[in-house]
């Protein structure tokens, strides 16, 4: 009996120790989702003053897409097939377009041309929009690695980065003469 009543106390121990660590775990995920996570130290975002590399991409209408499209102000939008915060980011901005151009490239799946089909559809009626493939040198133009990214640039140069509107809430089209 003595053998038993240490294993339960024992097994009971090592349950809440391990309630404990969800319920903090817990905790912690759901302060980076309101938190955004640590965004001001965010090294996933291409930083603002950063020049956009020549690059070169085919939009859906057949036209190319390259680095002198973004000579004045220009939001540019990353958008991944099948990423929750990417649907729900292009939905926030079909809703409230903004005030300036804007130039979306989808990662297209290529086991469902169906949904980037979709997608693209839907971001056109924001502008142009351009559909790659993973490893695209796109993404290295503009230093993307993370799905959801919005740009904000003006003459070829980020002024802005973020991966949800709020993060566009000061961005104005302002020059990058004024980067510090």
């Amino acid at each position: 009996m003595t053998l038993l009543t240490t294993a339960v106390v024992l097994l009971a121990v090592v349950v809440a120790v391990h309630l404990l660590f969800t319920f903090g775990l817990v905790a912690r995920v759901r302060e980076l989702q309101q938190h955004g996570g640590a965004r001001a130290d965010n090294r996933q975002l291409p930083r603002p003053g950063a020049v956009i590399r020549p690059f070169s991409v085919t939009a859906t209408d057949g036209t190319a897409i390259t680095e002198a499209d973004l000579d004045g102000p220009v939001q540019v939008g990353f958008f991944q097939v099948g990423c929750g915060p990417c649907r729900m980011l292009s939905d926030a901005l079909v809703g409230a377009p903004p005030a300036v151009r804007f130039v979306s490239i989808v990662d297209g799946d290529p086991v469902d041309p169906e949904a980037t089909e979709r997608l693209a559809a839907k971001l056109e009626a924001l502008g142009r929009v351009a559909v790659i493939g993973v490893d695209d040198p796109v993404l290295t133009a503009f230093e993307v690695v993370a799905f959801p990214t919005l740009l904000h640039t003006h003459g070829g140069v980020v002024t802005a980065s973020g991966s949800r509107l709020d993060d566009f809430a000061d961005a104005t089209s302002a020059a990058p003469a004024q980067l510090t």
